[in-house]
């Protein structure tokens, strides 16, 4: 048993010599809805939305996997969450989980930042884990159950603005702003704002120019005729 253990060992240590290069960030600008076109929303839609964002490639993984005992083989688990995409070679993608931990029956358990799950790229669908990367072939108890995402740099300069539409209440139109700036990982910056039909069906707020076209407390019709400025970043 010792020796199968070893030339396993062995042989992940080779595959994981296979060569792999980084995976590259794509910047997205974002600028929706076209302008001078009316627009349908329900409650809680985003209205107008502007900025720009540096992603990775990811993986949304929804169930925990496990492989290993613990004792003849070290226990590894991932738990649920994004993976994101950090090293490629001429047949798979490297997908890094920072969540995933490691149990030695004699050690305890311990982070472990050097695995996660990878992908073929001529066959998304083809999905396993790994522990050494260029070895793409670890079978998990169960089947990992993922879909295809974008994670977000935040290293990056990211940022973004976004108007929600929160309803009417008479004459009124109610909204909620947010701004996503630096770090995503942090609570957007948010504020209500309202408008008085009364005054109008025009309305206007950090550079955004929208007319009202009909409004209802679950549904928007609206044009926008300019939308927020240019992201500085």
């Amino acid at each position: 048993m010792l020796k199968k253990i070893t030339l396993a060992m062995a042989a992940l240590s080779l595959a994981g010599c296979v060569s792999t290069q980084s995976v590259m960030t794509r910047t997205d600008m974002i600028n929706r809805p076209p302008l001078d076109v009316v627009a349908q929303a329900e409650l809680g839609d985003t209205i107008v939305e502007k900025g720009k964002l540096t992603t990775y490639e990811g993986l949304d993984l929804r169930n925990e996997l496990t492989w290993g005992d613990g004792w003849l083989l070290k226990k590894f688990t991932i738990s649920p969450g994004k993976l994101r995409a950090r090293q490629q070679d001429a047949k798979f993608t490297y997908f890094y989980s920072d969540k995933m931990t490691v149990y030695d029956g004699l050690l305890g358990t311990a982070p472990y930042g050097a695995g996660g799950l990878c992908t073929k790229k001529v066959d998304p669908t083809f999905v396993r884990a790994f522990i050494v990367t260029g070895a793409c072939g670890v079978n998990p108890k169960t089947a990992p159950e993922v879909r295809s995402t974008r994670v977000v740099d935040l290293d990056a300069p990211n940022f973004r603005q976004e108007l929600i539409y929160n309803g009417r209440s008479g004459e009124t139109v109610k909204f909620l702003y947010r701004e996503f700036s630096g770090d995503y990982a942090r609570p957007p910056f948010s504020q209500d704002v309202q408008y008085d039909l009364k005054d109008g069906n025009m309305i206007g707020f950090k550079g955004a120019r929208i007319e009202i076209v009909e409004a209802s407390n679950t549904k928007l019709s609206y044009r926008v005729l300019s939308s927020f400025p240019d992201p500085a970043v």
